[in-house]
């Protein structure tokens, strides 16, 4: 990434290169005794297969030593570091013995689900892919074939599911969790009635992810929120913009507040959302929030690639909009456009440039069509990997979920493109990236509001409901 300009506008000082803490950081020669191999099949398995090599007279012991000996490979500060048992399927910290293996709550999670409503998946690439922790969710029917392999017994889930029907009291617990404090009836956060797990019944799972709802919950949002705006950015005393852009900074700050309020809108509209923990749906839209922008802002401004120049840009960088517009221009908003000559002036122009060569370009060559962006929004959205989350197996459901409808969507509306699906899941990364960079700027200038996101967040989830949102009767 080139350097941001500093002849004029905004002297933006050197940007922190992103750190992206990762386990397969330690994956080279020098630390290969601290990390597992990504192709590994997990320091479970190495065990097992030492133990029928080396001593077949008591392998119990064998296999308590060998794992023993593998988990204290790690060092102190490895994120690894005080397991007592690693997933024999990805990898990750184990939370125990789930149908004959240790495993975490994602993959017991996922293999009891497939079991129990007999699901068949298939396989894009060799069915050999690489299932790790960061990669787990890439290839179901590759992560699937790792259980059983692994020794995961499709009987147990069977058993365990008879049993829960004997001992029913009318409520699911998704994935043996404790049963949640969701949204009830009267809609305020933790009232309730019902349970948030007890929304999270597949049947009713699969009914709700449609693409038409995704869609629907986008329009709504929109059309609901009016001028209401969160107060989350601002040109303060304390901000280091020139004098001479506070004006148009001010400007920005305001269309993103508004775009904020309706991201929330957008969020508590979504399936299932609503019925989550609050504190759950915090740190979704915290995780969020800033991709969601920034992939409307790419989606905006794919109709501005291809039209002439027309005129000069004012000097706050911010015009409305005409049917003939300059090139490259960032759409902010179906009202206001942000051009590159501000960029350079502001020293963002690096920032500018990626999201629309690495965005709207790639967005523009795909094609890509409203309901395809809904799918990748709530991708973003229902994130099961972020720290904190408490009903991670219910986040990752309805993010499966949601892959099924894009995957759907790309075979019936792109039958030759067998890549397609792939390809569009492949604008992920490079919206994260963009992202962080994006944040790294509005910390520099020091324009975000004292009050913490959480707290603005907060009090508009606890709102009454947005009409629209889809409630469980009594």
């Amino acid at each position: 990434m080139d350097n941001c300009d500093q002849d004029a506008g905004f002297r933006l000082g050197p940007i922190k290169e992103e750190v992206k803490p990762d386990i397969s950081q330690l994956n080279d020669s020098n630390n290969s005794s601290f990390s597992p191999k990504a192709e590994s099949p997990g320091p479970f398995m190495q065990a097992m297969n030492m133990v029928n090599v080396n001593n077949n007279n008591n392998p119990n012991q064998q296999q308590q030593q060998q794992q023993q000996q593998q988990l204290q490979q790690y060092p102190p500060n490895h994120p690894l570091s005080g397991s007592k048992h690693l997933c024999s399927i990805c990898g990750d910290r184990a939370s125990g013995k789930h149908y004959g293996v240790y495993s975490c709550e994602g993959c017991k999670g996922f293999f009891k689900r497939t079991v129990r409503k007999d699901l068949t998946y298939a396989c894009r690439e060799n069915r050999n892919c690489i299932i790790d922790k960061r990669q787990r969710n890439r290839c179901q029917y590759c992560r699937y074939q790792k259980c059983l392999t692994c020794g995961m017994k499709r009987e147990a889930v069977q058993e365990e599911r008879q049993r829960g029907a004997r001992a029913s009291t009318g409520r699911l617990s998704v994935g043996g969790g404790a049963t949640g404090s969701g949204i009830g009836v009267g809609g305020g956060p933790g009232s309730g009635a019902n349970s948030a797990s007890d929304d999270f019944k597949p049947n009713s799972v699969s009914r709700d992810f449609t693409i038409e709802r995704l869609l629907d919950a986008e329009q709504r949002a929109e059309a609901q929120s009016g001028d209401r705006a969160l107060a989350f950015l601002r040109v303060g005393p304390n901000s280091t913009v020139q004098p001479d852009y506070k004006g148009a900074v001010s400007a920005l700050c305001q269309v993103v507040n508004k775009q904020l309020y309706q991201m929330v809108e957008y969020a508590r509209l979504m399936p299932h959302f609503a019925q989550l923990p609050l504190d759950d749906q915090v740190i979704l839209l915290k995780a969020a929030w800033n991709e969601l922008l920034i992939a409307n802002v790419a989606w905006c401004s794919i109709e501005s690639l291809d039209e002439a120049i027309a005129g000069v840009g004012h000097d706050s960088g911010f015009e409305r909009r005409s049917p003939v517009m300059q090139p490259q221009q960032l759409f902010l908003s179906q009202s206001f456009s942000y051009h590159r000559n501000s960029a350079i002036k502001a020293g963002v122009h690096a920032i500018f440039d990626r999201i629309l060569s690495e965005l709207s370009v790639k967005m523009k060559r795909l094609n890509l069509d409203r309901r395809e962006l809904s799918c990748l929004k709530a991708i973003i959205l229902y994130n099961p990997d972020i720290r904190g989350i408490k009903n991670r197996e219910d986040i990752e459901l309805c993010r499966e979920k949601v892959y099924a409808c894009l995957d759907e969507h790309c075979r019936l509306e792109h039958p030759g493109d067998d890549g397609r699906f792939a390809q569009l899941l492949l604008r992920l990364p490079a919206l994260r990236s963009i992202s962080l960079k994006c944040l790294d700027h509005l910390f520099f200038f020091r324009i975000i509001s004292d009050r913490p996101l959480d707290e603005l967040f907060i009090e508009q989830l606890e709102l009454q409901p947005p009409p629209g949102l889809i409630l469980k009767p009594e």
